[in-house]
């Protein structure tokens, strides 16, 4: 050692996939050492600015959220109004239909108007028959046609509403990828953080900053190829005899399911204990709103925090990222995976989502529609693949 300028660390800390932090000689005086923490003052900071900017994503996406729900109440709105609609076209065709038959009852081959000729006792008594025909029947063609002009106004606002639909839904998707990248950086600049706080830390707090530091970079790593692995749909990944539907299956709407599809009672699966218990924990919360961020039953839930919490309560501990749990669990292809393991989407870039497989193509998941048991039939597209908890299947 150069006792000229103290002690003097030389650390290279090599990643895969070329990322790479090298640290400087350190000299042992105070001017260097303060140089160090104001580095690394600059980089929390940035940590900072990154969790800010979390927070005000989460702000945007929970106002998204709000725009979505309203849209589902209009699009119930809408589709009951069609309903109604019908059966008052149905319903007045038989009136007219009924009155026709009146006055063809005795010859199929009489209108309604000859009929008023030969029941009438005078012309002016023929006259006023006649005019009564007339109002009634064009009476009643004029509501039909009104009542058609009003089911395809409604038809046309559904279209619409549908379109709005679709739009906030990729919204949705796109804030889940910027929620991802900006984790990857925050995680990086963790990293940036503790090689600084190794750097000008006592020797005792070294090497618990040196075990610290090596489980972080290697997180940040795999999470930044994550981030930059480009997922494209693969339609050999679609299980075709699964996916032939399942009247009993929910989520067969066009943007996923809704609490509204079908069965949504705690669903009834076969498996391991730890698998069961899992399940029978996240199935407590059917029916609730999808919470950006939420982790816990008080604050509600999003996909990630949903698969969190009920495994921990099964007494399995899971990261708190969809990226994160996609690291952390074991890859297995779809023929092979069962109630209890982990299944991941991706919109493009990383992994974006994730629910709890439950076998017979249907998860359970929080998604933008609420906490929901579904067929994974419109998911398929977004599919990347499938992830076992260790020690629960």
């Amino acid at each position: 050692m150069n006792t000229k300028w103290g002690r003097t660390a030389v650390m290279t800390l090599a990643l895969t996939s070329g990322f790479m932090y090298t640290a400087q000689p350190l000299q042992a005086d105070a001017a260097t050492s303060q140089e160090m923490t104001q580095k690394k003052v600059k980089i929390d900071k940035k940590i900072k600015k990154l969790d800010n900017e979390i927070k005000d994503l989460k702000k945007k996406l929970q106002k998204k959220m709000e725009d979505y729900k309203v849209t589902q109440k209009d699009l119930k709105k809408v589709n009951a109004s069609i309903v109604e609609t019908e059966k008052r076209i149905e319903n007045r065709s038989e009136i007219i239909d009924d009155r026709l038959k009146a006055y063809q009852k005795n010859d199929s081959t009489v209108s309604p108007y000859i009929e008023a000729v030969l029941g009438s006792d005078s012309i002016t008594d023929l006259v006023s028959r006649a005019m009564s025909v007339k109002t009634i029947i064009d009476a009643d063609q004029n509501l039909l046609e009104e009542q058609e002009d009003d089911k395809q106004k409604l038809a046309d606002q559904k279209d619409d509403l549908e379109k709005t639909k679709a739009k906030l839904q990729k919204q949705f998707q796109h804030m889940q990828e910027e929620e991802n990248a900006l984790e990857t950086k925050k995680a990086e600049n963790k990293v940036k953080s503790l090689e600084l706080k190794k750097q000008i830390a006592s020797k005792k707090e070294e090497e618990r900053i040196a075990k610290e530091l090596k489980e972080k970079e290697k997180e940040a790593q795999k999470l930044k190829d994550l981030q930059n692995t480009q997922f494209v749909s693969d339609d050999s990944n679609v299980d075709n005899d699964n996916n032939a539907g399942n009247g009993n299956n929910a989520g067969n709407g066009n943007n996923g399911g809704s609490p509204d599809d079908g069965n949504q009672s705690a669903p009834d699966v076969s498996g391991s204990q730890a698998a069961t218990a899992a399940i029978a924990e996240a199935s407590k919360y059917l029916g609730t709103s999808y919470v950006w961020g939420g982790s816990n039953p008080a604050s509600g839930f999003d996909c990630s925090g949903l698969t969190q919490w009920s495994f921990k309560q099964a007494g399995y501990s899971l990261p708190r990222t969809a990226a994160q749990q996609y690291l952390a669990t074991k890859k297995i292809d779809r023929s092979n995976a069962k109630a209890g393991d982990l299944v991941f989407f991706s919109y493009g870039s990383g992994v974006a989502h994730v629910g709890i497989y439950l076998g017979n193509n249907r998860m359970l998941d929080a998604q933008n529609n609420g906490v929901v048991v579904e067929s994974l039939d419109w998911w398929n597209q977004y599919l990347v693949g499938f992830g076992r908890v260790s020690g629960v299947n």
